[in-house]
Parts: C-alpha cells; sequence; structure tokens
C-alpha cells in the first residue's frame, strides 16, 4: 500500500478557512486549549532562534503572537501567512501572503525561522521542511512549537480523545457556536506524523534537531540547526 505523503492535503484548505473565521477568540481559546502551556512554548522557541538584529522568518504566523516575542528579543520579523485577514490582524509592518510549500524569498536570506503551533498545518509538509531550509543561511536555526502525537499508542490515543472532544466544548464556551470550528484541531492531529516521524523527517535537511516533549508527548518544541 503506498504511504500517504505528510501534510494536510484535501484538508488543508477547510483548515485554513476555519483559522480565519475563529481570528477574535484565537489567543484566548488556544491557550486554554493548551492547557495554558502556548505562551510558554512560544518563549522556549523564540529564545532559542533569535538573536539581536537577526532578520527571522514566522512561518504561519497568522495575529502575530510569535513575532511579538521576536521583537521583544532584538529580531526583525518577516510574517508568513495565506490568510489575508490574518496577516491583517498582525499590523507589522513586514507581511507577506504565501503558502508554506513555495517560499517567495531568496535561498539563504533569513537567519532564523519560528513558528506557532502552524507547521502541522503544511498542504504538503516534506515539501514546507525543505523550502525552511532553503530559506535559511548556512548556520540558521529553526525552531517551532507545535502539537506533537506521541510514539506510544496510549499516549496518542488518550491526545486523539481530548482533542476530539475539548477544543469544541472550550470554543462554544468562549466564541459560542462559531467556537465549534476548534473541533478542527483533531482533524490536524490525525494527520500529523508521530514525533518521531517528523524529527527523522527534519532531519534530513538539518545538522541538528533536538524535540521537547511535554504534556505525554502531545505538546513539542522543536530546535533545528542548518549546517553550514
Amino acid at each position: 500500500m503506498k504511504r500517504r505523503r505528510p501534510g494536510l492535503q484535501n484538508r488543508w484548505a477547510y483548515v485554513v478557512n476555519t483559522l480565519q473565521e475563529i481570528i477574535p477568540s484565537y489567543k484566548e481559546t488556544s491557550s486554554i486549549i493548551s492547557i495554558h502551556e502556548d505562551d510558554r512554548m512560544r518563549a522556549k522557541s523564540v529564545a532559542f532562534a533569535v538573536r539581536k538584529g537577526s532578520l527571522v522568518l514566522d512561518l504561519g504566523a497568522g495575529p502575530g503572537l510569535m513575532s511579538r516575542l521576536v521583537v521583544s528579543k532584538g529580531g526583525e520579523p518577516v510574517l508568513l501567512d495565506v490568510s489575508q485577514a490574518m496577516l491583517r490582524a498582525s499590523r507589522f509592518p513586514n507581511r507577506v501572503r504565501g503558502v508554506f510549500e513555495f517560499l517567495p524569498f531568496r535561498e539563504g536570506v533569513f537567519d532564523s525561522a519560528v513558528s506557532g503551533f502552524a507547521l502541522r498545518d503544511s498542504l504538503d509538509l516534506p515539501l514546507a521542511v525543505r523550502q525552511l531550509a532553503r530559506s535559511l543561511r548556512p548556520g540558521g536555526r529553526l525552531s517551532f512549537c507545535d502539537l506533537g502525537k506521541p510514539d506510544s499508542a496510549i499516549a496518542a490515543l488518550m491526545i486523539a480523545l481530548y482533542l476530539r472532544v475539548a477544543p469544541g466544548i472550550i470554543g462554544l464556551t468562549t466564541s459560542g457556536i462559531l467556537g465549534l470550528r476548534y473541533g478542527s484541531i483533531y482533524d490536524t492531529y490525525v494527520l500529523t506524523l508521530h514525533n518521531s516521524e517528523l524529527k527523522e523527517l527534519l532531519s534530513r535537511h538539518f545538522g541538528n534537531v533536538e524535540m521537547e516533549e511535554t504534556q505525554f508527548g502531545g505538546s513539542i518544541v522543536v530546535k533545528c540547526f542548518k549546517s553550514g
């Protein structure tokens, strides 16, 4: 049987449209769903990747939550998102509309790249990772935080059950009927790679890959160096 290529594939447009609809409640509801781990995870990613004066790609920037941290560390963020509505909500000057799989930047232009809970939403994950590596200079750093899918079948099932039920209920409480759209998080979890598979994919393009797993492997912070 042919193995499915990693990425959202035919679920991509649905997830993108859903994200645009939940912009007003995105930060509050996402934080509750992550059991308030999201801010800590974003901060760890930015602390690793960003140095003063760095030109930093914020992949899947959304309303600019990661970019605010990049600025606080002295970096200059360039925000990329497929959603024009998300980019308008961010209010940062350097905003580019585009997809992960075809980054409209020169090779080696960025010192580092960050992403917060967005890389799993790639249409084609291997191509997105390849484009990220191409856009970083030799010695550049990539760090992102995201949902994880643990290798343990029991842990993966526990997290799947949580994501099947909790996001919709939390969204309904914080945002009304529109909050049921947060149930799409479960769709992205089902399609994402297990943590070890994701690390192996990243290792094909980056010389050093470290992954920190928390919440039974359901949350990850990943740190990568691009070889010189």
